[in-house]
């Protein structure tokens, strides 16, 4: 009996850590149609080879795909309003972000509205002087920015939804109660059944 409950104690603690080793998360980018999805397990591997499937608001399937080696998945989608990806990495693990495609009327990208006329000089001085960065060379280095904020949200989440070893501690004490109870009721049945014969 002893060694049942060492085997069962040890069993529950070496499987619930490792649950959250493959949870998978991903993320967002879109500019102008421009949608980049970036999906990273929760120790921070890419999710390579995850099958993406984007839906509408009305739950149709927009496009599928797969992430890159990085966990990449870059399409572009015309047509204004809110979608889902669902990405769908080995062994069943998913995760699934919303995010809209287009700006609502009237809002618009302001600068800082301070700008005086030796420093707006200065900008298109700077600006004829280099040629502006293409698109791709734009979001290749809004990626690198952005991979180490992704990380960070990783850890947060992971931190969030951990398991904690109060809660282990609880669900054995669950466990053994639920055991001690239905021995307690097996060895009663057994005494009653002794004392009738």
């Amino acid at each position: 009996m002893r060694n049942f409950v060492l085997t069962l104690l040890s069993l529950l603690f070496l499987f619930s850590t490792p649950s959250l080793a493959h949870k998978i998360s991903a993320f967002v980018d879109v500019e102008d149609g421009n949608v980049s999805i970036v999906s990273y397990f929760s120790d921070g591997t890419p999710a390579k080879n995850a099958k993406v499937t984007v839906y509408d608001s009305k739950g149709n399937v927009v496009l599928t795909g797969r992430t890159n080696k990085e966990g990449e998945f870059d399409f572009k989608i015309k047509k204004s309003g809110k979608y889902k990806a669902v990405v769908l990495a080995e062994l069943g693990h998913r995760a699934v972000v919303d995010f809209t495609v287009g700006t609502p009327a009237g809002s618009s990208q302001s600068g800082t509205g301070g700008n005086t006329g030796t420093e707006i000089a200065e900008q298109k001085q700077s600006k004829s002087a280099a040629p502006p960065p293409t698109v791709a060379e734009f979001r290749k280095v809004l990626r690198e920015e952005l991979r180490p904020i992704h990380r960070e949200l990783l850890k947060i989440e992971e931190a969030q939804s951990s398991i904690s070893y109060k809660d282990v501690i609880g669900g054995l004490g669950w466990i053994l109660g639920i055991f001690g109870a239905a021995m307690f009721g097996y060895c009663y049945r057994r005494r009653e059944g002794g004392n009738a014969s």
